[in-house]
């Protein structure tokens, strides 16, 4: 119903008093190891666990009354309003045109700025966002690829020996044995395989060992790899079997396939089309899963433990059981702009996972979201759900669900929740629990929302190389940069000299000292292909290279695909996207919008004045306050966090919008740490979607939100708010 402010939806009770029973403890201590993102190597300094989070969540009120705790109450010397910003958005691919008003909080529904995928820079043949119908090309030599290995597409013939030997290539023996036993042993050893169009035929599963793999297609109507018709061993309904499946546990970071589809081909009734894991930074990008029969036990599979945080976009799937199955709690896929076609149990299946979802769109007569457990939690912006069927809702849920923006045809209510039909085939905003602490309304901040801006520049004289020469000379690289050229980028595949000899360094780069280099407004894009880059705790600030973006182009600069060693200093109003990797960002008072896509990333401060649209970021920054929104604004479509210290502090009139996350402090708590809000809102407006996981109250946060307005302090105390909140809202 646009432009009409429905109430929002309340659930029934939840019952009261609930344990989660979910695995025992398998490590010593039954907390984690550090995922060791070396200094050394010119990382972040993440220190960061390995998202393990095992033992038994305490018992938690569902749907507590509202009796928030009342610590500090002092009484302000000015009872002046609360501040508000009236900062404007405008369109990441244009600034001209006016979305709306951050001031203004009663949008009816989500407020969307979306850019055609047919629309491009003025003067140039570049576009902001590539079709996928269309090939994308790639400068020559910039990834090794499986041709090399001995693949040929198109010619009918198994290509399943020749792509599992280049993804063995320097991570198996020639008896197929790991070369490391631990996955993140490869966190420094990134590998990437470069698929051209073309279908190529498979007859089993094609899999690999350890962290950091990128498979990078064509795009996904060009690059297919289609199992066998009745291909042995993927028509056993007690063992479902995979196409591509990824190393699973809570190593398997920076695990990417994009551009590319996967056809299950016909009479493989157990197939999966992905079997996907990958944590902290990962993503599947503009990917096709198909049955051709519409046979199959899933598209995506992520059922092994443990999936996310990971982002999962542009993907399409049709026929199968299940489009999408998520089992484990842990940690809290992102997904958007998702397409569901012809599932036969339910499109989506989600036991205990924390999903978040924007832009989902399905054609089915099943259920589309099946929310089996009390302990799932999804949250949903924007869906267009078609097709239904008269006995049948289009969200069936046990757990909580918040969700805004749905549209159902031909079910007989958009959700069912706990076993109860909520009438309405369309729902504005909905949430089975909300809390508060002091009078807000019932609804969430709905911020505008701008999307993640995309450069693909088809005209390699456009693109310009990045070559060390030497392996640790970054001389070359501002003279790469100041070359006019749009797209810079350091190729995965490249050669460098080092103890008198060449070598090839497989997507590792290198810089001693702190490589400073500042990049022109010509430079649209720069791309490091998932290559790394080391660098060295006695060299200046760590060594790796770090862009200072400087000028007031509107032109948005674009940073994406480095594991680690980049850092980013935001200067001027020019606007920002990283995405695909982990990044030191800074930034000074006056930066323009910042765009955040499937990033690590501690901590982060926000401006004055800053917008900052974020998708899928974890941060586990353990030395203070994780993200800082000081007075600007904030928009997160699924965070993961880990380690103490608050979450998210905004003050300073700021506006903060959480939809969607994990909240896994994983780590034993000082009593000093425990008396660290993980929510701190000093009078300014947040609304937050979350879910807390709680294994141990020597592991978590005392205090979960704290809200002081003129003066007034209120807090929520762990004991006090459920575990899942569905949502939390505190602006006036």
């Amino acid at each position: 119903m646009e432009g009409v402010t429905m109430p929002l939806q309340k659930s029934p009770q939840a019952s009261d008093q609930i344990s989660l029973h979910l695995r025992s403890v398998f490590e010593g201590g039954g907390f984690l190891k550090s995922q060791d993102v070396y200094r050394t190597m010119g990382a972040s300094p993440l220190s960061t666990g390995t998202d393990i989070s095992n033992g038994l969540m305490q018992s938690s009120n569902l749907n507590p009354p509202f009796d928030p705790a009342v610590k500090d109450t002092t009484v302000s010397s000015a009872a002046d309003p609360l501040p508000q910003s009236a900062s404007l958005l405008y369109d990441s691919g244009s600034s001209d045109s006016l979305i709306g008003n951050l001031s203004d909080n009663s949008f009816p529904q989500s407020r969307a700025a979306s850019i055609g995928s047919d629309s491009t820079v003025p003067d140039s043949g570049q576009t902001y966002n590539t079709t996928l119908e269309n090939p994308i090309n790639f400068p020559d030599g910039f990834m090794k690829s499986i041709l090399d290995y001995g693949a040929k597409p198109d010619d009918g013939i198994d290509d399943t020996a020749a792509i599992q030997k280049a993804l063995d290539d320097g991570r198996r023996d020639a008896n197929g044995n790991p070369l490391f036993s631990v996955p993140d042993q490869y966190n420094g050893l990134p590998k990437a395989l470069y698929l051209p169009a073309g279908t190529y035929d498979v007859s089993d599963t094609i899999d690999w060992v350890g962290c950091n793999v990128t498979l990078q297609g064509q795009g996904s109507g060009k690059t297919v790899i289609r199992l066998k018709d009745n291909a042995a061993g993927f028509s056993n309904p007690a063992a479902p079997k995979a196409v591509i499946q990824t190393q699973d546990g809570n190593m398997a970071f920076r695990q990417n396939i994009w551009n590319l589809s996967v056809n299950t081909g016909n009479n493989n009734s157990a197939a999966i089309g992905i079997d996907y894991v990958s944590n902290n930074v990962g993503s599947m990008k503009d990917v096709t899963i198909k049955s051709e029969d519409g046979k199959g036990f899933v598209g995506l599979g992520m059922d092994r433990n443990w999936p996310g945080p990971c982002l999962i976009k542009n993907v399409q799937i049709d026929g199968f059981d299940y489009g999408i199955r998520v089992t484990p709690t842990e940690y809290g896929p992102t997904f958007e702009n998702i397409t569901l076609n012809n599932q036969r149990v339910a499109a989506i299946n989600n036991v205990d996972g924390a999903l978040t979802i924007r832009g989902l769109h399905s054609n089915n007569s099943v259920p589309v979201i099946k929310q089996n457990s009390w302990a799932g939690m999804v949250t949903l912006l924007d869906a267009n759900l078609q097709g239904g069927a008269a006995n049948v809702s289009a969200i069936e849920t046990e757990g909580q669900l918040y969700a805004r923006n749905i549209t159902t045809s031909g079910y007989q209510s958009a959700i069912k929740l706990q076993g109860v039909v909520v009438p309405g085939a369309t729902q504005t905003e909905y949430a089975s629990n909300t809390s508060e602490l002091f009078d807000s309304p019932n609804k969430s901040l709905n911020l505008p929302i701008k999307e993640t801006p995309e450069y693909q520049d088809n005209n390699m004289d456009n693109w310009g190389r990045f070559d060390a020469g030497a392996y640790g000379d970054t001389s070359r690289l501002q003279s790469v940069l100041n070359s006019g050229k749009s797209t810079i980028y350091f190729p995965f595949d490249h050669s460098a000299y080092e103890n008198g000899a060449i070598l090839e360094k497989n997507g590792v780069y290198f810089s001693y000292n702190e490589t400073v280099v500042t990049v022109p407004a010509s430079v649209k894009r720069i791309i490091g292909f998932s290559s790394v880059v080391n660098g060295a705790g006695e060299g200046i600030n760590g060594g790796g290279i770090k862009f200072v973006v400087e000028g007031d182009s509107s032109d948005p600069l674009i940073i994406e695909q480095f594991g680690y060693g980049v850092k980013v200093e935001q200067k001027s109003s020019r606007p920002v996207a990283l995405k695909h990797g982990n990044y030191q960002y800074t930034s000074s008072p006056g930066a323009g919008d910042l765009f955040l896509e499937d990033v690590n990333i501690e901590p982060l401060y926000v401006q004055p004045n800053q917008n900052v649209w974020a998708r899928q970021l974890n941060d586990e920054y353990d030395g203070g306050t994780k993200i800082t929104n000081n007075g600007g604004n904030i928009w997160i479509l699924g965070l993961k966090t880990e380690h103490d210290g608050t979450v998210l502090e905004t003050r300073n009139g700021g506006k903060s919008e959480l939809l969607g996350g994990v909240i896994n402090p994983a780590h034993k708590f000082s009593a000093q740490e425990k008396q660290q809000p993980a929510f701190i809102n000093k009078d300014s407006s947040t609304s937050l979607v979350y879910r807390h996981i709680n294994y141990d109250p020597d592991y978590t946060y005392d205090i979960l939100i704290e809200e002081t307005r003129k003066g007034e302090k209120r807090q929520f105390l762990a004991t006090q708010l459920p575990l899942l909140v569905p949502l939390f809202t505190g602006y006036s």
